[in-house]
Order: structure tokens, then C-alpha cells, then sequence
């Protein structure tokens, strides 16, 4: 009988046999949770984590290391591979504290592992094979086109932060530590991300918390100007206007959401249309790399409403799609459409100006100058 492990990620995944020195066969680490995972220290934040050695998905001979972390989430990288010193690490640790996997029941993780692999076992995923979880692709280059570039463009980031975590409207939030700072975009890496220091950054949280307080944006509990962990922050009436004004248009946004099919018969379709946006000066969203499952959620929704315009791809005739693209219209974002030569659109947007093209080449050089031409 097949024994399975990990029912805290909220999915499974097999005990494996491994080989161990002697050569003979014996059931892996992979045990019950109370087994399987030491009390450790996330490689990222330092806070204590539940680390297991290995990848919790097959046996890997590159020295994998599935981290539970209540700052960053859930992620899997190569320690063999020094993979966490490819990213800028305070980068990094923003990205997972504002778009990290935490909630109890969720399958997903990040994990560096090849886009193709991720495919590979969301689709099996989709299918009923859960004992993989639902893997998400990370790269540094999509943490560093997520990454803010401006102080102003940080303040919307902390804004809407508070107010999707506040558990009311007005409610002060609190964290310990390096969670609040990653939410403040403080720098806790020196040397280019080498070396974790403490140095400094209560200095640079007092910056960014003394400007929001004197825009209005925000209020404190007890503060003397000078920023600790432990403070309290919630938002005021402006800074929930803000947010609201944000979410209506996002005039100073660069995410743009992409809606098409997903899958391997996508894939070049999918990096074409990717090129063509980031070449116009946009970061491309793509709904299978931050929801949770295939259902339209809130989470889609919300992507849609934050994005500058959508740009939607109606080759396959995808429901989805054509969903999320009257949701985009209704909210009265722009859309930007493409179809293959040889499909026949629906009637009611068959009248719409459309990128027709015969192959994926073309693409990237077309969607860069429509959007330059009618976005910007």
C-alpha cells in the first residue's frame, strides 16, 4: 500500500525509496510532518522555517531543499546549485512576502526548477495527480521585472498591501521582524546580497514610514519617528482613496495581465506575446503563474483590475479568455487582441481591431508597437 507524507503543504506526496551507502534499499526521509521536518532557518529572511532536505517531489541528485517559511512561503531550490545566488535576495524576499504561498490547503510553491518541468506536473495536477502539488516557475528575471524602481511606485505596493491584509477596513497590522521590512522594501543585504546585516535598516524603515505618515497615508499606534519592528501601521481614509484610485485605473501601473491558453502546444505562442510586452516597457502577467487553479477567482480579477490594459490571444477559442477579457472591457481597461490567420473570431468582437498573425516571429515586434502606438 502506497504511504503518503506532507498533509501539511495540503497535498501528498509519496515515501520514495532511496539508495543509502551500504547500497541497500530503505524508505526516504520523507516521513509524517513531526518527522519530516526539522526546526530550521529559511536561507532568505533567518526566521525560523521547516526545511527537508531534498526536493519533497522525487528523489533529485542536485541537493534540493523544500522550505516552509511563515515570511516567504513555500519555495524549492538547489542548494548543490547555489540557485539562491542567482536573485538579489532582498528582491526576492519582497516578491515572496507580497505574492508568497502561506495559506493552508493551497498546493502551490515556487520552485526554480525548468518552466517545462512546472508545466509538466501542473498538468498532471489539473488531472488528479496531487501527490506533486502545483509548482510555480521563479526566475530573478521575474522578480526583478516585478520589483518597484521608484519610491512612488513602492508606496502604492505598501498601500495596497495594507489594506489586502488588513482583517478590517482601518485595522492596524503588525509583523515581527524581517516580514515587515521586506514589506517595506528595506535592504537587509549588503554586498550586493552576499551578506545578511541588520545594519541600517531601521533607518531606511523610518524613511519610507515617516513619508507615508506625512502624505496622510497611514496611521501608527505609539511612534517617536523612529521605525521598530513591533509598530503598528493601518491605513487612513486617504490612504484607503489611494488604494481605490489605484485599483479603478492604475494610470502609474506596469503589469499587464495576458489571458490564452495554457500548455505545452502554447508555450511558443506564450514567449512570444511575453517578448512583445516586456519590449514595450510592461511586465506580462500570466494567469497560470499566480492562481491557484484554473477557476476564474479573485485573485484573477484582481490581477485584471490592476493591469494597466490586458492583451488576450483568441486562437483556441478559449472560454476563459473571452471571459476575462469582457471583465477587463467592463472595467474599462484596454484590451489588445490576437488571433492566428486561420481562426474565425467570434461575431460580437469579430469587428475589432485584431494583431492577425501567421506565425509566433512576428508577434513580438507587432504587440510592441500597437501597445507604444495605443497605450502610450
Amino acid at each position: 500500500m502506497q504511504r503518503y507524507a506532507g498533509k501539511a503543504l495540503g497535498f501528498r506526496y509519496p515515501l520514495r525509496k532511496v539508495k543509502i551507502r551500504d547500497g541497500r534499499n530503505r524508505l526516504s526521509l520523507i516521513k509524517e510532518k513531526r518527522e519530516m521536518f526539522m526546526a530550521k532557518i529559511c536561507p532568505l529572511c533567518r526566521t525560523e522555517a521547516e526545511l527537508s532536505d531534498g526536493s519533497p517531489l522525487e528523489e533529485d541528485k542536485t541537493g534540493r531543499e523544500f522550505v516552509q517559511c511563515p515570511v516567504c512561503g513555500r519555495y524549492d531550490y538547489s542548494k548543490e546549485w547555489n540557485e539562491l545566488e542567482k536573485f538579489n535576495k532582498d528582491h526576492l524576499m519582497s516578491y515572496l512576502v507580497y505574492n508568497g504561498i502561506h495559506k493552508a490547503g493551497d498546493c502551490r510553491y515556487y520552485t526554480t526548477k525548468s518552466k517545462e518541468w512546472c508545466d509538466k506536473w501542473r498538468e498532471e495536477f489539473d488531472h488528479g495527480n496531487i501527490d506533486h502539488g502545483r509548482p510555480i516557475h521563479l526566475t530573478p528575471e521575474l522578480v526583478e521585472n516585478w520589483y518597484p524602481k521608484t519610491i512612488a511606485e513602492r508606496v502604492d505596493r505598501i498601500l495596497k498591501y495594507i489594506a489586502d491584509n488588513a482583517p478590517h477596513m482601518g485595522s492596524f497590522i503588525q509583523y515581527n521582524g524581517t516580514r515587515m521590512y521586506s514589506v517595506l522594501f528595506v535592504e537587509l543585504y549588503e554586498d550586493h546580497g552576499k551578506k545578511f546585516s541588520l545594519d541600517g535598516v531601521e533607518d531606511q524603515a523610518s524613511f519610507i514610514v515617516n513619508y507615508l505618515l506625512a502624505e496622510g497615508y497611514i496611521r501608527t499606534d505609539v511612534y517617536d519617528g523612529n521605525f521598530r519592528p513591533y509598530t503598528c501601521i493601518a491605513l487612513t481614509p486617504k490612504g484607503y482613496s489611494r488604494v481605490e484610485e489605484l485599483e479603478r485605473s492604475n494610470s502609474k501601473g506596469r503589469e499587464v495581465l495576458v489571458a490564452m491558453k495554457f500548455g505545452e502546444d502554447t508555450n511558443c505562442l506564450r514567449a512570444a506575446i511575453k517578448k512583445g510586452i516586456a519590449d514595450a516597457g510592461y511586465i506580462p502577467i500570466l494567469i497560470d503563474e499566480v492562481q491557484h487553479n484554473d477557476f476564474i477567482t479573485p485573485e484573477l480579477l484582481s490581477h485584471i483590475r490592476n493591469s494597466k490594459f490586458v492583451v488576450v490571444d483568441l486562437t483556441h477559442q478559449n472560454n476563459g479568455a473571452y471571459f476575462e477579457e469582457g471583465y477587463a472591457m467592463g472595467y474599462g481597461k484596454q484590451v489588445i487582441q490576437l488571433c492566428k490567420a486561420d481562426v474565425t473570431l467570434h461575431f460580437d468582437i469579430a469587428q475589432k481591431n485584431t494583431i492577425i498573425w501567421k506565425t509566433e516571429n512576428e508577434i513580438p515586434e507587432r504587440l510592441k508597437n500597437r501597445i507604444l502606438a495605443t497605450i502610450d
